[in-house]
């Protein structure tokens, strides 16, 4: 292991650990996928107008799931101070990313993917925003291939600063060997 470790006192916390770990990957992993595929079918149907336009617009609200769903689950492993829920995304998201590169030596990644790629995050959150409540008919936003293009680059600075950050990420004890089977240290 190198330095990106997190180390538990206790082995109770390390099980905990290890089992927020396990949902947040699998969480991931099924989303990630999904959303693969989503971008992949959006591709194929661009020729068609209106599929084009309700896949689009699945793909805009589908990135920010994935991101809301590596939120919660990195803060059921490390929450950063006074999380909640109702935290408003932006707050939440700079948080929870800027905690966890901190607990596992990474904030050169943080910073860079905050210095050079959020803004375009930002953007497109916005632009979520208005087609989940939309208040006139352009916050339906259609398609075109620039936006869609930008909602793939996105993904794609979104998928590999997460990619760097669970690279070398591990989470490791430190319990006495003697306390670990159960056994008193002054026991013969």
């Amino acid at each position: 292991m190198g330095n990106h470790s997190k180390k538990y006192n206790d082995y109770s916390e390390l099980l905990k650990a290890g089992a927020a770990m396990g949902k947040y990957q699998k969480t991931h992993n099924i989303i990630r996928k999904d959303y693969m595929e989503l971008l992949n079918v959006t591709e194929k149907h661009k020729s068609n107008k209106t599929e084009f336009d309700a896949l689009y617009r699945a793909c805009l609200k589908g990135l920010f799931s994935i991101i809301e769903a590596d939120i919660f689950g990195l803060n059921n492993l490390d929450k950063y101070k006074n999380y909640s829920d109702r935290d408003d995304f932006e707050t939440k998201f700079k948080k929870t990313f800027k905690q966890v590169c901190k607990t596992w030596n990474k904030t050169e990644i943080q910073k860079k993917y905050f210095d050079e790629k959020y803004f375009d995050l930002k953007k497109l959150k916005k632009k979520r925003d208005e087609l989940i409540h939309p208040k006139k008919v352009e916050h339906l936003h259609e398609s075109n291939e620039t936006d869609f293009k930008k909602i793939k680059e996105v993904f794609n600075d979104y998928d590999s600063f997460i990619n760097k950050l669970m690279d070398d990420f591990f989470i490791s004890v430190n319990v006495d060997t003697m306390d670990f089977l159960g056994r008193k240290k002054n026991v013969p």
